[in-house]
């Protein structure tokens, strides 16, 4: 919303939000009931739902000349139709999954489609009813039970919150025409785990060996399935349908299923679980350093000649001019002493420290690596017993049946052996100790599990059409019902 004030000389201003509008909301106070007010938008509290007939009111006046005030009455919009539409491709069969749109025209004759209904916060203002299924998160499951869908026909009712006489119901008519899977299997045989690693040796010790990986675990045999097939007309759709019983013959699980033969299909397995792997080998551990040799010194007496500094007086003549009694100069020999420096050879004898090292010790020797593990058999597939009534076996090639065995699973590898560790130091070092020994490695892989078999064989009818209740006119009073 925005406010437009009249002023002297012909002035207009406008508040933010408007077209050329720079006027400040603060200089305004604005007053809601039936809501609240924050920069420059109204929001209408969602407990006037439904708000078909209801309205709000907002007073506003400049804050300095609340003489001013202008009070607005707005109603609010409500929805005059609504519909959901589908945006996917789907089959009309249990187990389907129906994405879609919410399209609403409102009285104004505003058009608004809602879109990613699973995080759009508007689908809170309709109410979504599913009936022969389940909405969630934007889309609509069709139950994979067809017992649970009344007359084959699952519904999604989708009714305004704003005006509570406005729904639609879309509706989707099963025609059976799906390609039906039904999957058994064994339990997935265990990974084994793979070994320990060895620890290092310590100095001058052998480096522990690897653990052997753990054996993989056999895959589950697959169970015997049974599944009983009858062709029967059914009035409501008024075509023929396979109704198909299936039965997991270990646990004695139950399913139902309808198949139109003109366009369905039905793919039953039942495969054996795989074979685990065997879990590797541990890496045998690391030699340790070999010691080191003894270190022992050798005390000896060395002579050797040094000069030392002497000293003596010697006797030097030195000449000098002097002056006599008459004045005249003259040269005259003096005898003077000095000390002088020389240097002689000395013997001095010395104790020094000779180092030896004996030789070093050889490394420890690496431990061995442990063996890898065998990996378990695959499992054993289900046998598969389908039998036909006489009036269904027309229809027997849409059936098609798959047992097979599990994959054996894949051996473990064997452990590295670990390094020889390096010889102790020495004169000279020592020798490095010896690799250890790789593991066993089995190679290749388990055994697959044996196939399971696939009979075929014949029953007396068994599906008997119980009579139906007419739908009642409190179920058909649903608006505005559009199938699909």
């Amino acid at each position: 919303m925005g406010v437009i004030s009249y002023h002297k000389r012909g002035k207009v201003r406008k508040t933010l939000g408007l077209k050329g509008g720079f006027v400040l909301w603060w200089r305004y106070k604005v007053e809601v009931v039936g809501g609240t007010f924050a920069s420059g938008k109204v929001f209408v509290n969602e407990q006037l739902m439904p708000s078909k007939g209801k309205f709000i009111e907002i007073k506003v006046f400049p804050k300095k000349r609340p003489k001013l005030m202008t009070r607005v009455l707005i109603p609010l919009n409500y929805e005059t139709e609504v519909l959901f539409r589908p945006l996917n491709h789907f089959d009309k069969a249990p187990g389907s999954v129906v994405k879609g749109e919410i399209v609403s025209k409102f009285d104004n004759g505003q058009i608004r489609v809602l879109k990613k209904l699973h995080r759009n916060a508007e689908v809170e203002k309709y109410r979504v009813t599913a009936f022969g299924g389940n909405f969630d998160k934007g889309r609509f499951y069709i139950d994979p039970d067809f017992l649970n869908i009344e007359n084959h026909t699952a519904s999604l009712v989708v009714q305004s919150l704003r005006n509570y006489a406005v729904a639609d119901t879309f509706n989707v008519k099963m025609d059976y025409k799906h390609a039906y899977r039904l999957n058994f299997s064994g339990t997935g045989g265990f990974f084994g785990f793979s070994g320990s690693n060895g620890i290092s040796g310590s100095t001058g010790c052998r480096g522990g060996d690897g653990q052997p990986g753990q054996n993989g675990g056999p895959g589950g045999d697959a169970p015997d399935v049974g599944v009983w097939i009858d062709l029967y007309f059914d009035s409501l759709l008024n075509c023929n349908l396979l109704y198909v019983f299936a039965e997991n013959l270990f646990t004695g699980k139950e399913s139902r299923y309808l198949v139109n033969p003109a366009g369905g299909s039905f793919y039953i397995s039942s495969v054996g679980g795989n074979g685990g792997n065997g879990g590797d080998g541990g890496f045998g551990g690391n030699g340790g350093k070999g010691y080191d040799g003894r270190i022992w010194y050798e005390q000896k007496v060395i002579e050797k000649v040094v000069k030392k500094p002497r000293t003596r007086r010697v006797e030097k003549k030195i000449t000098k001019k002097v002056v006599d009694a008459e004045g005249k100069e003259k040269e005259v020999v003096e005898t003077v002493w000095e000390e002088e420096t020389y240097y002689v050879d000395v013997i001095e004898r010395e104790v020094i420290s000779i180092k030896h090292q004996e030789p070093g010790e050889r490394g420890g020797d690496g431990g061995n690596g442990g063996n890898g593990g065998f990996a378990g058999q695959g499992g054993n597939g289900g046998n598969i017993f389908l039998y036909f009534t006489e009036d269904s076996r027309i229809h027997e090639n849409i059936f098609t049946a798959r047992t097979t065995g599990g994959t054996g699973g894949l051996n473990g590898n064997g452990g590295s052996g670990g390094s020889g560790g390096p010889g102790g130091d020495g004169e000279p070092n020592g020798p490095s100790g010896y690799n250890g020994s790789s593991g066993y490695a089995p190679m290749g892989w388990a055994p697959d599990g044996w196939d399971g078999e696939v009979f075929r064989g014949t029953t007396d009818e068994f599906y008997i059409i119980q009579p139906q209740e007419e739908p009642t006119a409190e179920k058909n009073a649903l608006p505005d019902i559009n199938s699909y």
